[in-house]
C-alpha cells in the first residue's frame, strides 16, 4: 500500500492515532482494519442524500435495456488533502502511517464518494449512481450503447477503473441494489420473504408467543387477524400444549398473509424485508458473544444498500453486542477478540445501538422458527469492501524498473563514475573490494552476471525471492544466482527472521528426547493403526494404515468412514488371516476413543496403547509412513491414474524392499518367505519349516513300512499331515531367524 501511494509513513508525533487490527479473512488470509471509532466522533459529516428506491422507480419508467458498472477500489480513487490525512494515522509494528486516499472506515466516506460520482456524471440522462454501482438504462439498445460510451469516456478521463467480473452489459434483466429489475420495474426479491416462508410450526408455547408477537406487529395490515389468530392465542393461555390441524391452518394462513403483505406494501414504513441465517456447525461452536456479534454484522452488511450513508438504529436483545458496539474504550488499541474485529467492519455506518427485551424483539421468531441450511459467514468477500488490495500482489522485477531506479540511486551512480575513473571514495569501500567483478550493461551494474539491485528495490527483490517461504540457506542460494548488493546475506537472514510464516512453520526446535520402544519378540505381536484423509478429490475416501512393529510390514485399506463399525469390519478381515495381535497402538481420535473399541479389544485380550493428544510422535511408526500414502495419492492426481493402484503399488514397493533398520524386506520377515513380484525370482529359499515338514513325511514312511497300512491308519496319517501343513500360518521371526510354533498333535 505504501508502494502504491495509498498510505505514507508518519515521522512526527500526530494529534490523532488509531490502532490497526489484523482481522481474519477466510482461512488463509487477513485484512488490515484501522479502528476509526475515535476520529469518526470528531469528523463533521458532509450529508449528501442517497437515492431512494421510489425515486428510482420514476426514473426507470419505460426502460427495457440495462447496463451495470462496478468500480474497483472505489474509495482509493479520491485523494485526501494533507490537512485531513492526520486523522487517519494508525500505529503498526513498523511505525506510524496515514492514508493519502479516502479509506473505508471514515463514517462520511459513502456520502463524499456519492457526491463526487454524481458530480462527474451530472448532465448525462438515464444514469443512476449508488456509491460504486452505476446503472445505465434506456428504452432502445442503440440509446443504451450511446450513454454507456459517454459514461466510460468520463471514467477513463478521470482514471476510474472498473471491476470487469461484476460489470454487466446490455441486459433485459439485472440485479441492482438487491432487487430484480426488468422493463416491468423492480421486483421483490424472494430472499426478502424467504425467512417467513421457511418458518416451521412452533413446538412449544414460548415459540408460539414469539410468532404471535411478530404477527401482532403487522396485525393492522392483516384482514381478520383477530379471528384467525384466536385459536393460537387459546393455546398460549391453556395449561397444556396442544397443536392440531386447526392451529396449523391458522399458523399457515397468518404466515401467508405476512408474505402477501410484504409483496403488496413493499414501501410500507413498517417491515421492509425479513432475513435469517442458520449458523453452521463451526459457527455454533463460537462463544455466545461472538455469535451475537456475528448476527449483528451479518444483518447490517446484508441490508447495506438501505443503511450506507443514512443514520439508523440497531435494536438487539443481546447486551453483549451493545457493549462491544457502544464502548468508548480502546479507541487507540488493537481489537482484543474476534467479535471486536467484526465490530470494526461497521465503522463506516452511522448508527446507534439500542437494547430491547427479548419479548419485545420482533426479530425473535425468525431466530426460533427459521429452518435453513445457509452458507457460513463470509469473512473473505463482504459487500462493505469497496476498496481492497491483495496482500501478495508484488508483481515482477523488470529490467526497465532496474534501469530507472539505478539512474535515481545516488550510490550506484557514484559506483558507475568510479568504474570509469578508477577513483574510489571511502564510502564505496565495499564496492571497491569487488571492483574487478563489476561492469555496467545498459544502465545496470552487473557483478559476475548478477544484477546489482538499487536500494529502493531490495525489499521487493527479497519479497519476490522469498515466494514459497524458503529458509535462509535456500533464499541465499536463490538470490546469489541472479542478484547482488553489499550485505545481501545478512539482509536475507533478517528477512526470513521477520517472516511470521517461517517463524511459525519453519524448522522446529529440537524435540524433547523420547524413550525408545523395544522391538516386539514376535511378528504380529504389536501393530499400529491410524487414518489418513479424507481425500475430497476421490469421493471423501479415507485410508486405514496398519503397521506391524516387528517387520515394518504395511497394510492399507480404503474406508468410506472412520466410524467404529467401518474400522472393525476392516480389522476383522485382517485378523481372520493373521490372528489377533497382543497390542494395538493408536491415537485418541475416532473410532479409538469410544467404549465400543475398548470393549472389543478387552474381549479379545488385546492391550490398547494410546498416544498423548497433540503428540503424534508417540505413534511415530505409523505417522512416518503417512508420507508414503500422501505421495501415492498425489501421484494419482498428477498422473491421472487410479488411486487404488497407486496406493497398492506404493505399499508393495515398501514391503518388498529391505528396511533400513531390520535389513530385511518386511514381507519376508512377516511371511517367512520371498514373494514373487514383477521381477523374476529364480529360486525359493527353504525355511526351517520345510525341513520339519520333510522330517514328518519321513516318519510317516517309516511307520507305514514297519507296521503296514490299514484304512483307519491311513486316515489318521492324512489328518496328521494336514495338521502339519496348517503350521504355515504359525511362523514368527525372532532375532532375524525363522522359527516354528510347535503344537501338540494327536
Amino acid at each position: 500500500m505504501e508502494a502504491r501511494g495509498i498510505i505514507e509513513r508518519v515521522t512526527k508525533a500526530p494529534e490523532w492515532i488509531s490502532g490497526m487490527s489484523a482481522v481474519p479473512k477466510g482461512k488463509n488470509d487477513f485484512r488490515l482494519v484501522v479502528n476509526m471509532r475515535a476520529p469518526n466522533k470528531a469528523i463533521k459529516r458532509e450529508y449528501y442524500r442517497m437515492p431512494l428506491i421510489d425515486e428510482m422507480r420514476v426514473k426507470l419508467h419505460g426502460a427495457k435495456y440495462f447496463t451495470k458498472l462496478d468500480l474497483s477500489n472505489a474509495y482509493y480513487h479520491l485523494e485526501l488533502c494533507k490537512e485531513s490525512r492526520e486523522l487517519t494515522t494508525f500505529l503498526s509494528e513498523n511505525g506510524m502511517f496515514r492514508f493519502t486516499r479516502l479509506m473505508f472506515g471514515v463514517n462520511c466516506a459513502p456520502e463524499i464518494f456519492q457526491r463526487e460520482m454524481c458530480r462527474l456524471l451530472e448532465g448525462i440522462d438515464n444514469v443512476i449512481v449508488y456509491i460504486d454501482d452505476i446503472l445505465i438504462h434506456a428504452d432502445t439498445l442503440e440509446k443504451l450503447r450511446n450513454i454507456t460510451s459517454q459514461v466510460l469516456k468520463i471514467l477513463r478521463v478521470n482514471n476510474l477503473t472498473l471491476n470487469e467480473d461484476k460489470c454487466e452489459f446490455e441486459k433485459h434483466f439485472i440485479i441492482f441494489l438487491g432487487h430484480g429489475l426488468n422493463e416491468s420495474g423492480f421486483h421483490v426479491d424472494e430472499a426478502k420473504v424467504k425467512a417467513i416462508r421457511q418458518f416451521r410450526p412452533p413446538a412449544n408455547v414460548s415459540e408460539l408467543k414469539s410468532f404471535l408477537g411478530l404477527a401482532s406487529y403487522v396485525s393492522t395490515h392483516i384482514k381478520d387477524f383477530a379471528n384467525i389468530s384466536s385459536t393460537l392465542w387459546a393455546v398460549t393461555t391453556s395449561k397444556g400444549w396442544y397443536w392440531g390441524p386447526t392451529q396449523l391452518a391458522a399458523f399457515e394462513t397468518i404466515k401467508d398473509r405476512i408474505t402477501q403483505l410484504h409483496e403488496s406494501l413493499e414501501a410500507s414504513p413498517r417491515i421492509i424485508s425479513f432475513a435469517s441465517k442458520a449458523l453452521t456447525d463451526t459457527e455454533k461452536r463460537c462463544a455466545q458473544n461472538q455469535r451475537e456479534a456475528l448476527a449483528t454484522v451479518w444483518a447490517v452488511e446484508h441490508f447495506s444498500f438501505f443503511l450506507l450513508g443514512r443514520h439508523f438504529t440497531l435494536r438487539t436483545d443481546a447486551q453483549g453486542v451493545t457493549f462491544i458496539l457502544n464502548r468508548s474504550r480502546e479507541n487507540s488499541k488493537r481489537a482484543l477478540t474476534r467479535a471486536d474485529g467484526w465490530a470494526l467492519r461497521l465503522s463506516p455506518y452511522d448508527y446507534n445501538v439500542e437494547y430491547i427485551r427479548g419479548r419485545d424483539n420482533i426479530a425473535d421468531p425468525p431466530s426460533r422458527l427459521y429452518t435453513g441450511n445457509d452458507d457460513p459467514f463470509d469473512e473473505k468477500h463482504s459487500p462493505w469492501e469497496i476498496a481492497a488490495l491483495e496482500a501478495n500482489s508484488v508483481g515482477f522485477l523488470t529490467i526497465k524498473e532496474l534501469q530507472e531506479e539505478t539512474a535515481l540511486d545516488a550510490t550506484l551512480q557514484r559506483v558507475i563514475d568510479a568504474l570509469e575513473t578508477d577513483v574510489w571514495p571511502k564510502e564505496l569501500k565495499r564496492f571497491e573490494s569487488v571492483a574487478n567483478d563489476l561492469s555496467v550493461d545498459d544502465g545496470i551494474i552487473v557483478k559476475n552476471g548478477c544484477v546489482v539491485v538499487p536500494l529502493k528495490l531490495r525489499e521487493k527483490t527479497l519479497d519476490l525471492a522469498h515466494d514459497g517461504h524458503p529458509m535462509v540457506a535456500k533464499l541465499k542460494s536463490i538470490l546469489r544466482e541472479r542478484v547482488w548488493w553489499p550485505g545481501i546475506a545478512s539482509d536475507a537472514e533478517k528477512w526470513v527472521k521477520s517472516c511470521q510464516t517461517c517463524e511459525t512453520n519453519g524448522r522446529p526446535e529440537k524435540p524433547t528426547p523420547m524413550k525408545g520402544i523395544l522391538a516386539p519378540q514376535a511378528v504380529w505381536e504389536t501393530i499400529g493403526l491410524d487414518f489418513n484423509g479424507p481425500y475430497a478429490r476421490f469421493g471423501g475416501v479415507s485410508i486405514l494404515l496398519i503397521v506391524e512393529y516387528r517387520s515394518r510390514f504395511l497394510i492399507a485399506r480404503l474406508v468410506k468412514s472412520t466410524n467404529f463399525h467401518q474400522t472393525i469390519s476392516v480389522l476383522e478381515e485382517v485378523f481372520a488371516r493373521e490372528g489377533f495381535p497382543k497390542c494395538i497402538r493408536s491415537d485418541n481420535g475416532p473410532p479409538f476413543n469410544g467404549e465400543e473399541y475398548k470393549t472389543y479389544c478387552a474381549e479379545r485380550a488385546i492391550e490398547t496403547i494410546f498416544s498423548t493428544p497433540l503428540f503424534p510422535q508417540q505413534n511415530g511408526l505409523v505417522e512416518i509412513y503417512m508420507k508414503l500414502v500422501n505421495k501415492a495419492m498425489a501421484s494419482a492426481v498428477s498422473n491421472g491414474s487410479c488411486y487404488k493402484q497407486e496406493l497398492q503399488s506404493a505399499i508393495n514397493a515398501h514391503n518388498a524392499a529391505a528396511h533400513s533398520v531390520t535389513g530385511l524386506p518386511p514381507e519376508e520377515v512377516m511371511l517367512g518367505r520371498k514373494i514373487k513380484r514383477k521381477l523374476p525370482l529364480l529360486r525359493y529359499e527353504k525355511t526351517k519349516y520345510d525341513e520339519e515338514l520333510l522330517n514328518c513325511r519321513g516318519e510317516m514312511e517309516k511307520m507305514k513300512a514297519k507296521n503296514g497300512k490299514t484304512q483307519e491308519e491311513e486316515h489318521e496319517n492324512v489328518a496328521y499331515f494336514l495338521e502339519t501343513q496348517s503350521l504355515l500360518s504359525d511362523l514368527y521371526v525372532q532375532k532375524g531367524t525363522v522359527g516354528l510354533i510347535r503344537r501338540n498333535i494327536r
